[in-house]
């Protein structure tokens, strides 16, 4: 992890401080938060901040997703101790003037990308990096008060990523009416981490339980209706025993 700076240090030329340091260069390059790139940089940091990320080091953005959110959760069966998260970004109002008062219209970024690290290059398979999306959505629409300092002024959607490649595909953008009908998680920032743990409780479940719940459809559209709760304790006898390690995924003894 690359350490920080503290912005104290100076711009030397010859040896010798040209009168500027590293924060007159941070306050010049960084201060309007309602640039584009800067604003994506900036979601980050507030969704690590609202996550308990840790935040000592400095951003790295060859990563294939944004965030490694710490967590213990499982997903398909697999035990997991950590959620990838990626962050996507949009306001009505820009850097530049928008004439006329018009606001911008909200596209969120979900195109699918290939994986790149320094040893392999980038990956042959394209797909969504991450497990959950964050979109942050600054929703303040008069230039005189925009601050996006002020957290209050933002929305939050969190989706997991599966429900976006069930639904969306290989598309590569996604409007905020679209997201909204993918009934996403909406927070604010106080509750950005509880709906991203929310998020992962509507992840698939293991595929035995797909097929136990296909196994007892057909069992209780062949059996009379008063069978049926015979049918579904058999079915939660065979996962108890699955999750227990007493059975495979065919319902067939490993002892």
């Amino acid at each position: 992890m690359t350490k920080q700076c503290t912005g104290d240090e100076l711009i030397v030329f010859d040896d010798m401080p040209i009168g500027k340091s590293l924060s007159d260069y941070w306050r010049w390059n960084a201060s309007d938060l309602l640039n584009n790139t800067l604003r994506g940089s900036y979601c980050e940091f507030i969704v690590s901040a609202a996550l308990g990320v840790d935040l000592s080091g400095t951003n790295d953005d060859w990563t294939p997703y944004d965030i490694s959110f710490p967590y213990n959760w499982v997903c398909n069966g697999e035990s997991r101790d950590k959620v990838r998260i990626e962050v996507k970004s949009c306001a009505y109002l820009q850097a530049w003037r928008q004439g006329d008062g018009r606001l911008s219209s909200i596209q969120f970024s979900i195109r699918p990308t290939r994986a790149w690290d320094s040893i392999s290059g980038y990956a042959e398979e394209v797909k969504r990096q991450s497990d959950v999306y964050v979109f942050c959505l600054y929703t303040e629409t008069v230039r005189e008060r925009a601050n996006p300092l002020v957290l209050d002024g933002w929305d939050f959607y969190i989706v997991p990523t599966h429900i976006l490649d069930e639904q969306c595909g290989p598309q590569k953008t996604i409007s905020l009416t679209m997201l909204q009908k993918l009934d996403p998680y909406l927070a604010d920032y106080g509750s950005i981490r509880d709906a991203v743990v929310d998020s992962l409780n509507v992840y698939p479940p293991p595929d035995i339980l797909h097929s136990f719940y296909h196994s007892f459809l057909c069992i209780t559209e062949k059996q009379p209706r008063t069978t049926h709760g015979a049918a579904f304790s058999s079915a939660i006898i065979i996962f108890w025993r699955f999750r227990n390690g007493l059975c495979d995924e065919e319902g067939g003894a490993t002892l």
